[in-house]
């Protein structure tokens, strides 16, 4: 004769706990919003436009597919064979990149930050910007600054890459070596070393920004064209 009254209780206390939680589910926002999803998917799921994309969600696409996220007033596309995961910061997103290209435009006072190889990509300022960025690499990136001054920086180093030039970037392994001494922030105090070309934008085969604080002995890598 207990045994209903006990179920009856228990039901009751889960349904008091649902309702309790339910309005912080219900109050946490999407990060975005799909606009274009072409073979894409939205953690293990196809993605379509309209789907709301929240914090920690993964999207990616296929050979062929093609991804658009809206974001405030900001927005995303994702080309193909690219995977990332969106996470909401203070006034926009960060953007945890593991593989493939995307294309940014930021809006005016919207923070849009892309994170890939422990390197960051952001804008320089408050105003609009456009950029794409891309993983050549293991340890290659490359970088179109369309409109808008850039940040980019990894671990101890930092340089703005103005627009209207196609950048490649080279970071150094951080498990190497030269000489002795550890690359690329792999220890504190270590000497750390990034190289950028400007490989686009009729600008010509130009090295620039070469920290000299350690180098090998072999020849530099020359920059392809993008």
């Amino acid at each position: 004769m207990d045994r209903p009254c006990s179920s009856r209780f228990w039901v009751v206390i889960a349904s008091v706990v649902f309702l309790m939680i339910l309005p912080v589910w219900a109050a946490v926002p999407p990060v975005g919003v799909l606009t274009i999803a072409t073979h894409a998917h939205l953690d293990q799921a196809p993605a379509f436009p309209g789907l709301s994309v929240f914090g920690g969600e993964r999207l990616s696409t296929d050979p062929e597919g093609r991804l658009g996220v809206r974001i405030g007033q900001s927005a995303l596309t994702l080309g193909a064979n690219t995977e990332v995961e969106l996470v909401p910061i203070s006034g926009g997103v960060h953007v945890d990149m593991d593989l493939g290209s995307l294309r940014f435009s930021a809006a005016a006072n919207e923070a849009v930050e892309i994170h890939v190889r422990d390197a960051i990509l952001r804008p320089a300022t408050n105003y609009a910007t456009q950029a794409s960025i891309t993983i050549v690499g293991p340890n290659v990136l490359q970088i179109a600054a369309e409109q808008g001054l850039l940040s980019f920086s990894y671990r101890v180093e930092s340089r703005d890459l103005p627009p209207g030039h196609t950048y490649r970037v080279y970071l150094d392994d951080p498990d190497a070596t030269v000489n002795g001494s550890v690359r690329a922030g792999g220890r504190a105090g270590a000497a750390s070393k990034v190289t950028y070309f400007i490989v686009g934008a009729g600008a010509g085969v130009a090295a620039w920004g070469i920290n000299d604080a350690i180098r090998s002995n072999s020849e530099p890598i020359s920059p392809a064209a993008p």
